[in-house]
């Protein structure tokens, strides 16, 4: 997945209040969203971050932009995964 090899990316994310998910045939691609005018990309960023978070999230839309077929690219921050060495 083009979104998880970004800087700054932990995880794809689940979604709030519904799973963010794409079902193609049996497989099923968490975190991704694919409607007919939108994509939806739904992450776990680090913490602490390596940059600004719409600088992450403008990296993940030009990985994965290509890849939606003129759809827009939307990225959705679900949640913030804070390394164990860090007193937050």
């Amino acid at each position: 997945m083009a979104a998880l090899a970004t800087e700054g990316v932990h995880a794809m994310g689940r979604g709030r209040y519904v799973e963010a998910a794409t079902y193609d045939g049996p497989e099923k691609v968490s975190g991704v969203v694919v409607g007919p005018d939108e994509v939806q990309v739904h992450v776990v960023v680090r913490w602490p971050l390596p940059r600004p978070i719409p600088d992450i999230a403008a990296s993940i839309i030009e990985r994965v932009a290509p890849q939606a077929g003129g759809r827009k690219t939307t990225v959705m921050v679900d949640d913030l995964e804070v390394g164990a060495d860090e007193n937050l």
